[in-house]
């Protein structure tokens, strides 16, 4: 199974990446275009100095032999001077230089552009020459200048793209973010939903993007929603057509046990199928008791838990009484609760049924009402087995091996009630022998 995979990253790789390349691509050409324009314009400089200075002293060079520039003005200085220089010669005699190409020495450059290493700094170099007047001009330039200038130029570049590319990022992760946020609104909305809303989504205000998703989801409902009413209709209808020839079946049976009188072989029997029919009406009214629940919405309003548990204790206690049982009841008084008062009484009159069910003639049951609300039962009949506990509260499961009556379907009734809320059931031994059902508030 492959990994889950964040959305929002992705998208926020497929958008900064690009970026992030697209800014370096830029910078790249930004310097080989720097660098190539550098050296045509600072290469034309050269040429345009070795000119001018060819226009000077031409004149003077063809008057005579004897030739000075003279002295330099110091006033007429730029601390980038020092990466400028120019030599002179004239009939291969040096006759001028400027201060910082002393240490050229013998050196001469080619003539053309050229490039070469002196000392600790590379130089670029152009030499002029005029044959006819014997004049050689060679105007030189340190290539740290040019360095400094690319350097400046690719700067005015980084430092904005350092600035707000971080920015720009931070925005689309922002943006990304919001552009998110209906779908992250949406399956909140769907994980804040409880089982039975099946209503669907609104679609007034979903994004364009989006409403396939809510109209499936929509459609998704619908087609549970029919399939969970036709489940309880099926439930509910077939429970009730049970009914009918169950009670007649139950009727003809009483009948032909009197036609029987006391014909022992007859009336073990007959009473046999009466066991069965029994069964099988407790099994409907447990069917029709599940589809009801199922089928309603169950609105809740304050209970008063202890008249609720006092009636159903009323209920059962001539059952209790037959089989000759001791029933200790401690319940407080007004314990209220929030729920469904039919649903309720329903869920505690299935646990004591079965507490006097499986308690053995001559047993004990213990029903308890806290004043915090926590219900337990206590029996002393045959328990159920920790491994079997989780399952007891399954459709159709029964724990019991004993032969005893039943559908299989009270505890699991009882358990969608305790859910419904809010109620945790938890089955402990009741010592020395026998069950303990205890419910509480869930901190859920």
């Amino acid at each position: 199974m492959s990994k889950p995979y964040s959305l929002r990253r992705r998208l926020l790789l497929w958008i900064s990446i690009p970026i992030l390349i697209a800014a370096l691509l830029t910078l790249i050409i930004g310097f080989v275009f720097a660098w190539h324009e550098v050296d045509e314009v600072y290469d034309a400089q050269l040429v345009h100095s070795a000119k001018v200075m060819l226009q000077l002293t031409q004149h003077e060079i063809k008057k005579g032999q004897d030739f000075e520039l003279g002295l330099e003005n110091p006033n007429l200085s730029h601390e980038y001077e020092r990466n400028i220089g120019f030599r002179l010669w004239v009939n291969t005699n040096l006759v001028s230089q400027s201060p910082n190409t002393v240490d050229f020495k013998n050196f001469e450059a080619p003539p053309g552009f050229s490039n070469y290493k002196i000392g600790d700094h590379t130089w670029r170099f152009f030499v002029f020459l005029d044959p006819e007047n014997k004049i050689q001009i060679e105007i030189s330039e340190r290539y740290d200048i040019r360095y400094e200038l690319v350097f400046q130029i690719m700067g005015a570049l980084i430092l904005p793209g350092i600035i707000f590319i971080p920015l720009i990022l931070v925005i689309i992760w922002i943006g990304i973010r919001q552009g998110m946020k209906p779908i992250t609104d949406l399956s909140e909305q769907v994980d804040r939903r409880s089982s039975k809303d099946l209503s669907p989504i609104a679609q007034k205000q979903v994004a364009k993007e989006i409403q396939p998703i809510t109209h499936a989801l929509n459609e998704l409902f619908k087609r549970i929603e029919e399939s969970f009413s036709r489940e309880r209709e099926f439930t509910d209808h077939a429970a009730h057509e049970l009914r009918t020839p169950l009670a007649a079946m139950k009727t003809q049976t009483q009948v032909l046990r009197k036609k029987a009188g006391e014909k022992a072989s007859s009336d073990d029997g007959l009473q046999n199928l009466e066991a069965s029919i029994d069964r099988a009406a407790r099994l409907v009214d447990q069917l029709l008791a599940l589809a009801r629940l199922q089928n309603e919405d169950m609105p809740k309003a304050k209970v008063n838990l202890s008249e609720c548990l006092e009636d159903c204790v009323a209920d059962i206690q001539k059952m209790a009484q037959t089989k000759g049982q001791t029933l200790n009841v401690n319940i407080h008084d007004n314990v209220h609760l929030l729920g469904h008062e039919d649903s309720l009484a329903i869920m505690l009159k299935n646990f004591l049924e079965n507490a006097v069910k499986y308690t053995p003639e001559g047993g004990t049951i213990d029903v308890r009402l806290s004043s915090d609300g926590e219900f337990s039962i206590c029996d002393t009949g045959p328990g159920i087995p920790q491994a079997e506990q989780e399952k007891v509260f399954n459709k159709f499961y029964r724990a019991d091996k004993t032969g005893k009556t039943g559908s299989g379907l009270g505890l699991s009734i009882a358990k969608w009630i305790a859910d419904a809320h809010n109620l945790q059931i938890s089955l402990e031994d009741n010592q020395p022998k026998g069950l303990s059902v205890i419910l509480r508030f869930s901190e859920k």
